[in-house]
Parts: structure tokens; sequence; C-alpha cells
């Protein structure tokens, strides 16, 4: 069961403010971008690279090179998919270059992304009893300087 919404929902926001980064520092963010031939192309970001500044609005940091970027770059989509215990969540958006080289990662680029529909996703509690996404996806980070990065994002 989906329901919709037009800007981040307080769980959401929460999650992706970078307030509370401790409890998410291990876990990543699923992107899709649309490619040339109008392929969805994922990618994933962690925590660090991923902020929300209001509830409309999100900053990421995506190498300046990949093709994720240059999917932002030519054709503006994206869908950020969250997953963890109890939670699915799909927020899609129009991205906007704000940089091509952060000053904290010259390897990234800074680029904003406007809320335009988040939808929660749930298994229908009739057709599926009992049925939920028990984790998200997790990851090991040996990067200091990943805290960087999530405050020059933070930045207005």
């Amino acid at each position: 069961m989906k329901k919709t919404y037009s800007e981040l929902t307080d769980d959401l926001y929460r999650r992706l403010c970078g307030r509370f980064i401790e409890e998410y520092a291990n876990k990543v963010i699923l992107i899709h971008t649309v490619d040339e031939r109008s392929w969805a192309h994922p990618a994933i970001l962690s925590y660090f690279e991923v902020v929300a500044i209001d509830c409309r609005n999100i900053r990421l940091a995506a190498y300046t090179n990949s093709q994720t970027t240059e999917n932002m770059r030519k054709r503006g989509k994206v869908t950020l998919s969250v997953f963890d215990e109890r939670l699915a969540a799909y927020i899609k958006g129009t991205a906007t270059e704000l940089c091509a080289q952060m000053r904290s990662a010259p390897h990234n680029s800074k680029l904003n992304v406007f809320v335009e529909q988040v939808l929660i996703d749930s298994a229908d509690p009739v057709l599926e009893p009992g049925a939920y996404i028990t984790s998200g996806i997790r990851y090991q980070n040996p990067n200091a300087g990943s805290l960087g990065v999530l405050q020059e994002l933070l930045l207005h």
C-alpha cells in the first residue's frame, strides 16, 4: 500500500537532516537517475552524502565525473530509495547542480534535489499480514572525511 506526499515526512526529514548521523552512518541510500537511453541508472550514496535542507530540498554529494551526476545534469530527474526496518520510501525530485567541485571533496559535485513526490510503501496488511522490510542496506565506511562532506552540504 502506497501513501503519497508532496514533501518529506517528519520521519524522512529527521533521518536525512544530518543531525542524527550516528544513527544512519552505516546505512546507504539507493538512487536512480535516467540515462541517455531512458533506462534507470542505479547508484548508492551514504547518509554523509545526502542531506535534507528542509522538507522540499535535499542536497547530494556525488562524484563529479560519474554517470549518475551526468544524468542529473542532463535530465534533472532522480529518485532516492530509502530502506530501513519497516520503511520503504521513494523520493522523486528534480536535481540541479550547485557546484562542480566541493571544497571538502573536490571529486564530488554538490547538487540540490527539489522534492516533487514522496511515496511510502508497505505490504497490504490484508493480502500480506505481518510482512515488512527488516533492514536497510548497510556498509562499512573507514573514511573520516565523510563528516566534512556532510557539513559542507548543510551550508546554504
